[in-house]
């Protein structure tokens, strides 16, 4: 086969062979093309073990940003759902303490009317003896400790004029006073408790809220990480 100007001479050639052969002339010169252009322009094509190491570090860079956000998200929603488990814990206790303050309530208010009836009652007649039993009954009632302050000052007063007139030991008006502030001490717990639940119902929904905002990208961040781990597996075996 002969070389001329056109570097290679087909003329001889079969029609089908010289156009297989031209294409590739073509092809040929298109890449000295390109190859001089882009000497000319100063770009300097990197080896192969250059590119992967390009590869291997931009992997490592998106592994490092993701890992450290996920790091500290993944605390973040692990510190929620343990706040969690401690608000059910806590719920649970004070269900627990609320109905042993009921309970203690009635108890005090018991124990003040068995004293009344034993050493006041015997003593008064039957309308004013009556009058005092639903008196109580209400102080017993579902009421806020304000009113149940109220209530048990007015009756006390009442009570105090009574002993007097009938001539009751002071002591059994201390013992009563004394049952009933533990009464109303119950009460006042009660309430705090009762507000203490609404506040953590009110945390845990923010925090619900906070779980069910941020479990996509905690989720998202972990597939991320996995897939940047998988390619940062494989280039870095390329490099051997």
């Amino acid at each position: 086969m002969g070389y001329g100007n056109s570097r290679f001479n087909f003329s001889g050639w079969p029609y089908q062979n010289r156009i297989k052969i031209k294409y590739i002339k073509i092809k040929l010169q298109t890449r000295d093309t390109v190859s001089g252009n882009i000497e000319e322009a100063g770009i300097r094509i990197l080896p192969e073990g250059e590119l992967i190491s390009g590869v291997v570090e931009k992997h490592s860079r998106f592994l490092e940003e993701y890992r450290k956000e996920f790091e500290e998200l993944d605390s973040r929603l692990n510190q929620f759902e343990e706040d969690e488990k401690n608000a059910k814990i806590s719920r649970a206790r004070m269900a627990e303490r609320k109905e042993v303050l009921k309970e203690k309530r009635q108890q005090y208010y018991h124990q003040a009317e068995g004293l009344l009836d034993k050493e006041l009652f015997p003593k008064l007649d039957t309308v004013t003896a009556d009058k005092i039993k639903e008196d109580i009954k209400k102080l017993k009632g579902h009421i806020e400790p304000e009113e149940e302050q109220k209530l048990k000052d007015s009756f006390m007063e009442h009570l105090q004029g009574l002993t007097l007139e009938k001539e009751v030991e002071e002591n059994i008006i201390l013992q009563t006073r004394a049952r009933m502030e533990d009464a109303r001490n119950s009460n006042l717990e009660l309430k705090e408790i009762t507000e203490s639940e609404k506040q953590l119902e009110e945390d845990e929904g923010n925090k619900n809220s906070e779980i069910t905002k941020n479990k996509p990208q905690h989720k998202w961040l972990s597939s991320k990480i996995k897939s940047h781990e998988d390619a940062l597996s494989y280039w870095e075996k390329q490099k051997v």
